[in-house]
């Protein structure tokens, strides 16, 4: 049974460990070398999530967090399951509970970015509704574009 939570301050480890296991599955068949690489080397999240826990809400299995979304404001902006439970529906539940809680922010829309490198959280995120805003390119330092998408839906409940 997968129950959510807001995050503890003593998960962050864990998080940290989910957010790097999903983001090597979703791009390392798509991503070219140098941009994992970059990856690598920032490490974001070992600065991140020990900031920025307080905002997410995570997803356990048993004990353990295998999935964490991060509503700020009106933007999603973190989603990362833990890739031995994906497809089971945990990014869906964390998703419309990051915008449950945009929505209780008055927000009448949210919004997120998403990798053209990712092509399984687009279909992910287009499936739940999201439609492409806006797009930008960014030139890598190997020379390669890298796309990035921005995404937003209507969270107006159906009457």
């Amino acid at each position: 049974m997968t129950v959510l939570r807001p995050a503890r301050e003593s998960d962050v480890p864990v998080l940290i460990e989910v957010a790097r296991r999903s983001w090597l599955s979703a791009f390392a068949q798509t991503a070219p070398i140098s941009l994992i690489q970059r990856w690598a080397r920032n490490d974001r999240e070992a600065e991140w999530y020990p900031r920025y826990w307080p905002d997410m809400l995570v997803a356990l299995v048993g004990d353990i967090p295998v999935g964490l979304v991060q509503p700020s404001q009106d933007e999603v902006n973190g989603l990362w399951v833990a890739p031995t439970h994906q497809r089971q529906g945990l990014g869906a539940q964390l998703l419309h509970a990051g915008e449950d809680v945009i929505r209780a922010k008055g927000f009448d829309r949210a919004w997120l970015t998403c990798s053209a490198f990712n092509p399984n959280a687009l279909g992910f995120y287009r499936a739940h509704g999201y439609t492409e805003a806006s797009r930008s390119t960014e030139l890598l330092p190997c020379g390669t574009p890298s796309e990035t998408l921005v995404l937003d839906r209507s969270l107006a409940r159906d009457s």
